[in-house]
This record gives structure tokens, C-alpha cells and sequence, in this order.
């Protein structure tokens, strides 16, 4: 029986886990960045039995101290409406330890992230973290997550790259074209963000090792 249930947004998440991506012991999803698609994952692998479920990929910086490729592990998550959920911080954990924000939409604009800091004290914001950690609480397993800083809190997200990604976690190419086709001002800020997830990709290609080799100990 498979033991950790990951869910990543996207299928470069998914490449960052390296081997560990088919081991027996650990089932992994792609939720292609939409909140509810994740949740019902979560709660297929609660259904199958494992014992904790992971999110696992990149996140957007709230936190203007934190820059892009820093690791950090979820102490918490901030709900939308507010509720807060404690996750499980493994005791040699990777990176930083904070607060994460889940966010139901992307959080694109250096004022959301502004907001969204102000009302929730979060240091980074993801799409999926929340949703698993509903599913945990409701089936009485633990939650983790661990993200990379993809773009920092004084970094907006360009309108293309926040709407590129498709239900099977990987790039629309015909949606970014088409929009450069009639945006091209945006290719400066898509190919930043571009190597903005690329570090952040790295990062965890670094830390997936001593990562799941603790969490499968557990």
C-alpha cells in the first residue's frame, strides 16, 4: 500500500520528484492548478488508505524578504475565508518554516500580494496546499507542504503565464502564442517567469532526496 499521496499543480512539478515519483510507496497527481481538482484528488488517495498527503511544487512569494528558488515548508495554512489549519513540520525540514495562504485563484499582481500578506501574515501562496489539508483534517492523516519560491512578492505574474496552464498540468503553447500574437509586451515578463520557475524547479530537484527519504521513515 502506497504511504504518501502527493499532489503537484503541474507536470514540471511532477519531474522535480526525480525517481521517487515511482516508487510503490507514493502515489502522485496533477491537479493542472485548479483548486478543486486537487481536493478530489486528496481525497481519492485518503480513500486508498495513505498515510499522509503532501503538496509539493512552487509557490508565489508574499513575503518581500523571501527571493526566488528559497525552499520553505508549511507550518499552516490560511484558508480563503480565513481558518487556519496547522500541517505537519517534519523535524529536519527543508528550507524555511511559515504560514502559507491558499489562494482559489491566482494571486497575480504585486497588490494581491500585498492584500493577501496584510490579511494572513503568509509568507508564499499556492493552489493546492489548502485543498489537502481540508481532506487531511476531515480523514485524520497528517498534511505537508513544501514549495519553492517561483516569483517573488514584488514580482506580478504576467496575464499569460497565469492562464497557460492546462487541466493536465502542462503548457497551453496555442494559448501563450496566440496571446503574444496580440500582447507582445508580455514576452519580457513570461520569459522572467519562466526562469523564475525554472530556479524554483531546481530547488526542489535539490531537496526531494532528504525529503522523502524522512517522510517515508515517518
Amino acid at each position: 500500500m502506497a504511504e504518501i499521496g502527493v499532489i503537484c499543480g503541474m507536470v514540471s512539478e511532477v519531474r522535480s520528484l526525480g525517481s521517487w515519483a515511482d516508487d510503490p510507496r507514493v502515489l502522485v497527481a496533477v491537479s493542472g492548478a485548479r483548486p478543486a481538482r486537487a481536493e478530489e484528488l486528496a481525497q481519492e488517495f485518503a480513500d486508498r488508505g495513505v498515510r499522509l498527503l503532501l503538496s509539493w511544487g512552487i509557490a508565489g512569494g508574499l513575503d518581500p524578504a523571501l527571493a526566488t528558488g528559497d525552499l520553505l515548508t508549511a507550518s499552516d495554512v490560511v484558508m480563503p475565508d480565513g481558518e487556519r489549519r496547522a500541517l505537519v513540520v517534519p523535524d529536519q525540514h527543508p528550507g524555511r518554516a511559515g504560514v502559507f495562504a491558499g489562494a482559489d485563484e491566482v494571486i497575480a499582481t504585486v497588490q494581491e500580494k500585498l492584500a493577501l500578506r496584510a490579511r494572513t501574515g503568509a509568507v508564499a501562496v499556492d493552489m493546492e496546499t489548502h485543498r489537502l489539508a481540508n481532506i487531511a483534517y476531515a480523514a485524520g492523516i497528517p498534511c505537508c507542504a513544501v514549495r519553492a519560491i517561483s516569483d517573488p512578492a514584488d514580482r506580478a505574474l504576467p496575464a499569460l503565464a497565469a492562464g497557460a496552464l492546462g487541466p493536465d498540468g502542462r503548457p497551453m503553447l496555442g494559448h501563450v502564442i496566440r496571446g503574444l500574437v496580440r500582447r507582445p509586451f508580455e514576452l519580457p515578463g513570461l520569459l522572467a517567469a519562466g526562469r523564475d520557475s525554472n530556479k524554483a524547479l531546481a530547488t526542489l530537484r535539490a531537496a526531494v532526496d532528504p525529503v522523502f527519504s524522512q517522510l517515508l521513515k515517518g
